[in-house]
C-alpha cells in the first residue's frame, strides 16, 4: 500500500506530466494509448487483484490513510473534487451542483449539493456531513486520529442552509488549496451512532456502512476478498458493472498467474521487474506505465536513541548509495528512473530543485564514518560502531511480500554494513505495517511511498508538521512548521519558493531520505474497457462508473 499525502497531495500534481506507456500483451514501451478503451455494455463483474488489504474504512485517519483504503472508499464516500489523470481537479457533478469562492475577505466557499444526493439508507447527503468532517479533522478534538488537519484548521465556520443542501465555509486564514478539502465525506449519522466513532467506528463491517457513491460494499472476508455492488440509491449515472471484487494478492509474484488463470481481470501493483516481464507475455492483456505523483523514501524515527542524533542520520544518508539502489530496483523496468533530490517537488515539475543529491546518497563510506566518530561512536572488533556500550543497530521495516522494497532493504543493509551500522530486517504484512507500526512509531527506519494529488504544499504539510498525522517519525521543527504556514496562503510563485525552503530545511534536519519517483503500472484483460491510469492518489478508481465489459 502507498500512503496518501493528505495535505501533501497538492504539491505533487501541479506541473507534472504523464510519461511513456506500454500497451498490449508483450507491447513495447512508448505511445500514449490507455488500457481497454471502448464502448461497453451493462452488467458483469470485474475481479481486481489488490496487492494490499484495507486497514479500515476511514481514509481520513492516519492508520487508514492509504491507497488500499482509498481505492475502495472512493466508490462510497463523496469527494467534492476528483483528481484527474492530467493532474487537474474536476467537480463531481454527479453529486454537486457547484463549489465556488464567493468572497476573499474573509475567504468564503459555497457548496451546493444536488437535491437528490443521498446515502444508501435514504439519509440525505447534507451540510451535516460537511460539518462533521470539519469538526473531526480540524485538530480541536485531541483524541481524534487524523491523517491531516491542513486546511480544516484554517476554517472559522461551516454552516448549512436550504435544508442542508447549501454549505457555506468561511476561513479565518486564507487557504489557496481549498479544492483539496472535503474529500472522503463520511455518513455522519452512521459514524456518530457507532461504538467506535471517528477513530474506530468504520474499522469493521463495511457492508453496513451507507454509501453515497456509485457502489456499496456487499461483503468482506478478511484475508480473501471484498465485493462492491452497484448502489441503486446513487444520485448519479449508474455504473455499467454489476460488481467489482477485490481479491487480495499481497505477494506480488501471484498476480501474473492470477491474470493468466482468469482469476483476476485487472491489477494495479507496485511494479517489479519479473512481474512486468510476465504480464507482457500474456495474450489478451494490455498494460501501461506512467510516472506520476508517487515517490519512494526512507523515514527515520526520532524517538530512537541513535537516530535522535543528527550526525547519525547524516551518516546514513552519506553512506547510502542511492544510484545503486535505483539501478538494482526500479531502473530494471523503468529505464528513465533517477534518484530524487526533493521531497516537495518531483522531477519534471518546474519548481523542482535538488537539495539532497549534491551532498548525500553517493555511498561515501569514509564520510559516513567520520560523522559517526564526530558523534562519539567507535568501531568495535566486529566492524560495527557503538557508543556508551550500545551497538549502532537499527531495524529496517517495509511491506513484506513486496520484492522491490525487500531488495531495497537488503541493499541498505549491505551498504550500511560497509559503514559500520548494523541493519536488521523487520518487515511486516501491510495491515500491521500501515495500521500499527507506522502510526504507533514502532520502527527505526521505514520504507514506503507517498502518493500525491493536485495540491502540493497543503498535501505535504502533515507529513512534516510537528504532531502531523503522517509524521510517523515524530520530526519537529518550528522553522519547517512556520514555512508551511506561510506557504498555505501564498500565491503560486511564492509557494514554489517556500516549498523549496521547506525541503532545504528537511534536508538540513535529515528527517527523511528521498529515493526516487515511482512509476505506476496497470494491466487489464482486453475484454474490459475504460480502465485508465490516473497517477494520482485516486488511481484508476476515480472513474469506476465508466468501467465495463466491451460491447460485442
Amino acid at each position: 500500500m502507498h500512503r496518501l499525502r493528505s495535505g501533501r497531495w497538492a504539491a505533487l500534481l501541479v506541473g507534472l506530466a504523464l510519461v511513456a506507456a506500454a500497451c498490449g500483451g508483450g507491447g513495447d514501451e512508448g505511445g500514449s494509448s490507455t488500457a481497454g478503451s471502448g464502448e461497453v455494455k451493462d452488467g458483469g463483474t470485474l475481479n481486481y487483484g489488490a496487492d494490499q488489504e484495507p486497514t479500515g474504512f476511514n481514509e481520513n485517519t492516519s492508520s487508514d490513510n492509504g491507497t488500499s483504503v482509498l481505492w475502495i472508499t472512493v466508490n462510497l464516500y463523496p469527494r467534492v473534487f476528483h483528481a484527474q489523470p492530467d493532474f487537474t481537479v474536476k467537480l463531481d457533478d454527479q453529486l454537486f451542483e457547484s463549489a465556488e469562492q464567493t468572497s476573499t475577505d474573509p475567504q468564503t466557499i459555497v457548496y451546493k449539493i444536488k437535491q437528490d444526493a443521498a446515502w444508501s439508507d435514504g439519509t440525505p447527503l447534507s451540510a451535516d456531513d460537511f460539518i462533521y468532517l470539519w469538526k473531526n479533522q480540524n485538530g480541536s478534538i485531541k483524541t481524534n486520529d487524523v491523517a491531516t488537519t491542513t486546511g480544516y484548521d484554517r476554517i472559522e465556520s461551516v454552516e448549512g442552509s436550504d435544508n442542508g443542501k447549501t454549505v457555506t465555509v468561511v476561513f479565518k486564514k486564507p487557504f489557496s488549496d481549498w479544492k483539496g478539502l472535503f474529500t472522503g465525506i463520511l455518513p455522519s449519522h452512521y459514524v456518530e451512532a457507532t461504538k467506535g466513532g471517528w477513530n474506530d467506528g468504520l474499522d469493521k463491517n463495511p457492508e453496513k456502512i451507507p454509501s453515497a457513491g456509485p457502489f456499496i460494499v456487499k461483503d468482506y472476508t478478511a484475508g480473501q476478498s471484498l465485493t462492491l455492488v452497484r448502489n441503486d440509491k446513487y444520485a448519479g449515472t449508474p455504473p455499467h458493472l454489476d460488481s467489482i471484487v477485490y481479491r487480495f494478492l499481497p505477494d506480488s509474484t501471484t498476480q501474473p498467474p492470477a491474470l493468466q488463470n482468469n482469476e483476476v481481470d485487472f491489477i494495479y501493483p507496485q511494479p517489479q521487474l519479473d512481474l512486468v516481464q510476465q504480464v507482457k507475455a500474456l495474450p489478451d492483456v494490455s498494460s501501461e506505465s506512467h510516472n506520476g505523483l508517487t515517490f519512494e523514501h526512507l523515514d527515520f524515527n526520532f524517538k530512537n536513541e541513535h537516530l535522535a542524533d543528527l550526525k547519525v542520520r547524516q551518516a546514513i544518508a552519506t553512506g547510502l548509495n542511492v544510484n545503486e539502489m535505483v539501478d538494482r530496483t526500479v531502473k530494471q523496468f523503468s529505464p528513465n528512473s533517477v534518484p530524487l533530490g526533493n521531497r516537495i517537488w518531483l522531477t519534471g515539475q518546474p519548481q523542482y530543485q535538488d537539495h539532497f543529491l549534491g551532498q548525500y546518497g553517493k555511498g561515501d563510506v569514509a564520510g559516513a564514518q567520520k560523522l559517526l566518530e564526530e558523534a562519539g561512536y567507535a568501531k568495535g572488533a566486529d566492524g560495527i560502531y557503538a557508543k556508551d556500550g550500545k551497538k549502532l543497530s537499527l531495524r529496517f521495516s517495509t511491506t513484506a511480500g513486496n520484492k522491490l522494497r525487500e531488495t531495497q532493504g537488503e541493499l541498505l543493509q549491505a551498504q550500511m554494513k560497509e559503514v559500520g551500522i548494523d541493519i536488521k530486517i523487520a518487515n511486516l504484512d501491510s495491515q500491521k505495517y500501515f495500521g500499527d507500526a507506522l502510526p504507533n512509531g514502532n520502527f527505526d527506519i521505514c520504507d514506503f511511498a507517498w502518493v500525491g494529488s493536485p495540491f502540493a504544499i497543503s498535501g505535504n504539510r502533515d507529513a512534516y508538521r510537528t504532531g502531523g498525522g503522517g509524521n510517523y517519525g515524530q520530526y519537529s521543527s518550528k522553522k519547517t512548521d512556520d514555512l508551511f504556514d506561510q506557504a498555505l496562503g501564498a500565491d503560486e510563485a511564492k509557494a514554489a519558493e517556500l516549498g523549496n525552503q521547506i525541503d532545504q530545511q528537511i534536508t538540513a534536519d535529515m528527517a527523511t531520505i528521498p529515493l526516487y519517483q515511482k512509476p505506476t503500472y496497470l494491466a487489464v484483460r482486453n475484454t474490459f474497457a475504460n480502465i485508465k491510469d490516473n497517477a494520482t492518489s485516486e488511481g484508476p478508481f476515480y472513474a469506476t462508473p465508466t468501467w465495463g465489459q466491451k460491447a460485442a
